[in-house]
């Protein structure tokens, strides 16, 4: 006999949304046999909820057919008692696949299975935005059309508050070309780390480094992104770990050009020129298929075989953002990558 199985969330929600309309003491009424203990009162049959997936890869906790007719007919029975219609029946849903047994004998159990199966189901989404990023990316360098932007700023260890230096990097997939650019802050010249994070403030190794105010800087890395969207229309930012450094830019109130730079320029990158925000720590969780704790930028460019000077300067992670950027969408890394998310799998150390 083929069995029939039901998505429970959607189950409770067609009869909650069924009662609904008679008043919130109604719904209270109905709650226990839907929420609490009573749910399992009279005791389901064996293997009443399963765990598997729709078509579209989506993770439920589903009910069986013959147990969702005893918990139906337990709602039948408190209805009755209040004069309400009786649980309309519920339609059939599309046949899930990978289905799993749940021994669940309380509804504690079963809401710690709806909450593992809430995680797994935002864990699987977010892996699928970052493979539509690590897409989209090949895409756009196969495009050879445009500037991408790597920045990269540098703190006083501190206090994360103190901006010692800014560095960006832009690399132009018309000519295949690197513009490199690096800024010591002078208010704070006397200021160094080397206690938590390297000092490497004065070792930049793409060009000269240049002493100035914060303000100024920020409009030297204007210039440039200016440049880059009144030639393409738009400029591409790649980072890794990118989100801090979006975030100081936005503390000091940073200009993202917009399509006509000057003109309708923002302090929110969403709503500028920059059409594209990606992240290097992201593209290499989905080139694995493992979102979970991403290596650091040395660590990851490590495991490309690129070689590295002086990082946590601003100038230079700049710069190897962007080399481990073209490194994760070029197709002659497709068999390292395949061999890495392999040995994450297999629990394998690597590097």
């Amino acid at each position: 006999m083929v069995k029939t199985y039901f998505p429970w969330s959607f189950v409770k929600d067609s009869w909650y949304k069924q009662y609904h309309p008679y008043g919130e003491e109604i719904i209270q009424r109905i709650r226990p046999v839907l929420e609490a203990t009573q749910l399992f009162e009279p005791e389901l049959p064996e293997n009443a909820f399963y765990t598997g997936q729709n078509s579209n890869g989506v993770v439920s906790v589903y009910i069986t057919a013959e147990a969702l007719e005893k918990v139906r007919q337990e709602l039948e029975n408190v209805t009755r008692e209040i004069l309400l219609p009786f649980p309309d029946p519920i339609s059939e849903q599309p046949e899930p696949v990978d289905l799993e047994v749940q021994e669940l004998t309380s509804t504690v159990a079963l809401l710690r299975l709806s909450k593992r199966v809430k995680k797994i189901n935002k864990r699987n989404e977010r892996m699928k935005q970052a493979e539509e990023e690590l897409k989209m990316s090949k895409e756009l360098i196969e495009k050879k059309k445009n500037v991408f932007c790597s920045i990269d700023i540098e703190a006083w260890e501190r206090d994360q508050s103190l901006l010692l230096e800014i560095g960006w990097s832009m690399y132009d997939s018309k000519t295949d070309l690197y513009m490199d650019q690096h800024y010591l802050i002078n208010t704070y010249k006397h200021l160094k780390n080397g206690n938590f994070v390297e000092d490497n403030k004065l070792r930049f190794q793409f060009g000269t480094s240049v002493w100035s105010t914060l303000p100024q800087a920020l409009n030297e890395l204007k210039k440039d992104l200016d440049w880059a969207v009144e030639r393409d229309g738009e400029v591409i930012l790649v980072g890794h770990g990118f989100e801090s450094d979006l975030k100081y830019l936005s503390k000091h109130k940073f200009r993202w050009p917009g399509t006509r730079p000057g003109e309708n320029d923002s302090e929110d990158v969403h709503k500028s020129a920059v059409t594209w925000i990606l992240n290097t720590d992201t593209l290499y969780a989905a080139s694995i298929h493992d979102l979970h704790n991403p290596p650091s930028l040395g660590k990851t460019l490590k495991l490309f075989d690129i070689d590295t000077w002086c990082l946590h300067n601003a100038g230079n992670d700049a710069h190897y953002t962007l080399q481990l950027f073209l490194a994760l969408v070029s197709k002659e890394n497709e068999e390292r990558l395949r061999k890495l998310k392999e040995e994450k799998e297999q629990g394998t150390p690597t590097g």
